[in-house]
């Protein structure tokens, strides 16, 4: 009989605030390499329903013109930070090259601390809903630790010094910033048309992947980049699927043996492989 708690296990003797790093590389590519990349792909989302954000995505038209690219760079220095560490060479020319596409464009720093916090709190919030277990509490406050360095490294200013004051930020920042606005909505389909390229051309086999994204997304997520609310027997199987997948991961999908490496899988942009200083727009 395996025993799917075994990196649980591991993680639950190491402390959240000295070895965070070591913590969300365990969860994110052991227990929840899917879940981590799926929960992140929505939370693009709400950094779109953002006017003061989306009107820079939408100037620059990298969606529109490069959406898949656009996706694959960000996956991939995002994966080079927590899976070869921020002290690691690569995590370093990581952090630079980050840096260096961001200063190209007039952001504010709480546009900056908001994008942030939803690479700390949407992962967990998507296990609460359809992971295998929830995230414990000490993966969360790792997970809050690492993208806390992370923003340090980026110069972003006036990060809250605990998981509870960078939680009531996000909430009061969507609360009074997210809007629907032409842009807003122009990002959003741009980026829904990225997934639809992925599908076969199956007559109504887009609308149901529309229709099932639509449904992980929270109403007020919805409005604010200009999604309809999501056919009701789509959302309901796709709750289906998610909460039998968990069911099954959890009582009969043996745990990972090795790590799930997003940097070293095959990818539609970079299929020969990939330098650091690629990756962006230049």
């Amino acid at each position: 009989m395996f025993n799917r708690f075994k990196v649980l296990e591991q993680i639950n003797e190491l402390d959240p605030e000295k070895d965070f790093q070591k913590i969300v590389f365990l969860a994110g590519s052991y227990d929840f390499p899917q879940d981590v990349e799926i929960s992140l792909a929505i939370s693009f989302f709400r950094t779109f329903a953002v006017p003061s954000i989306s009107k820079i995505l939408n100037t620059t038209k990298q969606f529109e013109n490069a959406g898949q690219k656009r996706y694959d760079d960000t996956a991939l220095i995002l994966a080079e930070l927590i899976e070869n560490g921020l002290e690691s060479e690569r995590g370093k020319q990581s952090i630079r090259r980050l840096n260096q596409i961001h200063k190209q464009y007039d952001i504010k720093n709480e546009d900056f601390l908001y994008t942030l916090t939803t690479f700390v709190f949407e992962p967990s919030r998507w296990n609460d809903r359809f992971g295998w277990r929830k995230s414990t509490e000490k993966e969360r406050i790792a997970n809050f630790y690492l993208w806390k360095k992370i923003g340090k490294l980026m110069g972003i200013k006036d990060i809250p010094e605990t998981y509870e004051e960078l939680e009531e930020f996000n909430r009061k920042y969507e609360r009074e910033n997210f809007k629907c606005t032409s842009d807003t909505k122009q990002v959003a389909m741009a980026t829904m048309r990225i997934a639809s390229g992925r599908i076969p051309k199956i007559p109504g086999l887009e609308y149901l992947v529309y229709h099932a994204v639509f449904s992980l997304m929270d109403k007020n997520l919805r409005d604010a980049v200009g999604f309809p609310d999501p056919n009701p027997i789509v959302a309901g199987l796709t709750y289906c699927i998610f909460k039998v997948r968990a069911f099954l991961l959890r009582n009969f999908w043996p745990p990972r043996k090795s790590p799930y490496y997003v940097t070293k899988r095959e990818n539609p942009t970079y299929p020969n492989g990939y330098l650091i200083e690629e990756l962006g727009p230049h």
